[in-house]
């Protein structure tokens, strides 16, 4: 990088630090990019009043330089609305006394329009009343001069002949025009970057709403801000615990404990989405999933089945993996739920009727390594799937059922 090139950089970025929002520093670099290229611009001004000899001209644009880097050392220090009034101010008064002084030798006051379009791009929509004042101050400033233009007689004559005087006529309005267009390129590149920013946030927002929520929730909820509680008639959940996972986490750090959790679920995460069921959340070690939510499916229970026979492989050879004696307790029914989003700052997609009760019951009454369903879920798949019958259990909050343990082929 050359040292020209950091010296501009370092320049633009004055005054943005760790602390500064993210919404300011556009303003902030616009600014003292527009700094930057008014005292550019007076470079060839200055040396052209001095080869005429107008030194109270030159003067006063010393002191518009001056004031210009007041502005400069303002926003630096983190006085950005008052750095922007005391610019805005100087270039909008220097336009106006070149304007008068030149008359109708010059059409100086085009040079209204870029400030013009200056005053709406410094200043932030919160800022409305003061862009709204010196905005308005140009406009109405140019419009008086172009009204009255051709009758001002020029305070100071520097052209001695009619070519001079077109030449600088000429030169004015392409440097006006040059330098709007200079503005409205910056503000386009704003836009853009705002854009992308935006683009970039959705995309991520969009991302982790779908992580946490269904993708037909989540558009819902994108498109309308809420989401309608649905009741589902035929839908099979299933309920799996890490047996004696507990005592087991008591003798782990908390880091192996997290890893250990993360390397199962991460593993159940992937073999859900090739099943084509909806994961409903974790509880500790417990692992809850659904089927037939929030898009209902003719072959839900079976879709379950597959999920729970691959979860039982899974622990199995992570077990092997690991180290560790691993296994499942896996609870499986069918039946009618209402499913629907609760929170307002942390969504959260859930299900709730007997049937979630039962299928959790049935989890936590089964047998390590084995799948435990219900008599509706044995019926809903007996032609297509193997069962052994269980003897009478007692179920809390249920009563006394028949239950089945599900056979991999």
């Amino acid at each position: 990088m050359t040292l020209l090139k950091r010296m501009t950089i370092n320049f633009i970025d004055s005054g943005i630090s760790d602390q500064t929002q993210e919404s300011d520093i556009k303003y902030i670099r616009f600014l003292n990019a527009t700094i930057l290229l008014f005292i550019a611009a007076q470079i060839p001004i200055l040396s052209l009043l001095i080869a005429l000899g107008l030194w109270t001209q030159l003067i006063i644009n010393l002191v518009a330089l001056v004031l210009c880097g007041m502005s400069f050392l303002l926003n630096r220090q983190g006085q950005h609305l008052p750095s922007k009034i005391v610019f805005l101010t100087v270039v909008t008064a220097n336009t106006a006394y070149f304007a008068i002084i030149l008359g109708s030798s010059a059409p100086a006051h085009l040079w209204f329009i870029p400030m013009t379009v200056l005053g709406v791009l410094v200043f932030k929509p919160s800022e409305w009343f003061w862009m709204a004042t010196l905005v308005g101050l140009s406009m109405v400033s140019f419009i008086a001069l172009e009204l009255f233009h051709h009758d001002l007689e020029p305070v100071v004559r520097h052209f001695s002949a009619p070519a001079e005087a077109q030449q600088a006529t000429q030169g004015s309005t392409i440097f006006a025009i040059m330098l709007t267009l200079v503005l409205v390129g910056m503000m386009h590149r704003r836009f853009a970057s705002s854009e992308r920013s935006l683009a970039t946030e959705k995309s991520q927002s969009d991302r982790l709403l779908r992580a946490i929520l269904p993708d037909q929730v989540a558009k819902e909820l994108r498109d309308t801000g809420t989401t309608q509680a649905i009741r589902h008639e035929e839908v099979s959940i299933l309920f799996a615990d890490i047996v004696g996972f507990t005592p087991l986490a008591a003798s782990m750090p908390a880091e192996a404990v997290v890893a250990l959790l993360a390397g199962i679920f991460e593993r159940f995460d992937r073999l859900i989405a090739q099943c084509g069921v909806e994961k409903i959340k974790t509880i500790g070690d417990a692992y809850m999933v659904a089927s037939g939510v929030p898009e209902p499916a003719t072959d839900h229970a079976e879709r379950l089945t597959r999920c729970a026979l691959g979860m039982l492989e899974i622990i199995e050879i992570f077990s092997a993996e690991s180290g560790h004696h691993l296994q499942l307790r896996i609870g499986l029914h069918k039946g009618p739920v209402v499913a629907g989003v609760i929170g307002t700052t942390k969504f959260t997609y859930d299900l709730w009727g007997e049937s979630v009760n039962l299928a959790s019951r049935l989890e936590s009454s089964g047998e390590p390594g084995r799948i435990h369903v219900s008599s509706a879920f044995q019926a809903h798949l007996e032609k297509t799937r193997k069962f052994e019958q269980r003897e009478a259990i007692t179920i809390k909050g249920i009563g006394r059922i028949h239950t089945h343990w599900l056979i991999s082929d």
